[in-house]
């Protein structure tokens, strides 16, 4: 295999890799677990409400902190979906490890990898305001929602 054929096997592995990654985190968990990322927001506040038993005190000191999150989010999403297009694009035009090729896969690897540091960053932050059951409890969600399943 020359190496040309292997970077690119390479990249494709990666890019399937981040995504598998990506559909594991954003897939319903069952039974008691919160919602995964990408389910509706009043999905996830209904299961910290009803799971984590958030007070109302709680619930507002947490409101701006989700409505900020929510837009970096989206707008992370779309960087991710640019991402996406620009690597497809390089792709059907380009060869085998090409610099086109190179700098849209190191483009969606870093819009990857904002996306899961500002939802960790999101769920750290939410952590401090919650007692430690409930704290222990979005941890152990968290956690789950990274492992594959």
């Amino acid at each position: 295999m020359n190496p040309w054929t292997a970077r690119l096997l390479w990249a494709l592995a990666t890019v399937t890799l981040a995504a598998t990654t990506a559909v594991f985190v954003s897939h319903s968990m069952q039974g008691k677990r919160a919602p995964a990322a990408g389910t509706s927001e009043d999905d996830f506040h209904r299961w910290m409400h009803e799971q984590l038993q958030i007070t109302p005190a709680q619930h507002e000191a947490l409101a701006s902190a989700e409505e900020a999150y929510e837009k970096e989010r989206e707008q992370l999403r779309g960087e991710l979906t640019e991402a996406g297009k620009q690597l497809a694009d390089a792709v059907r035009q380009g060869k085998a490890g090409s610099p086109e090729i190179e700098a849209a896969l190191q483009r969606l690897n870093a819009a990857q990898a904002k996306l899961q540091r500002a939802t960790l960053t999101h769920f750290f932050a939410m952590k401090d305001h919650l007692d430690p059951g409930q704290a222990e409890k979005l941890l152990q969600w968290t956690h789950d929602s990274i492992l594959p399943k």
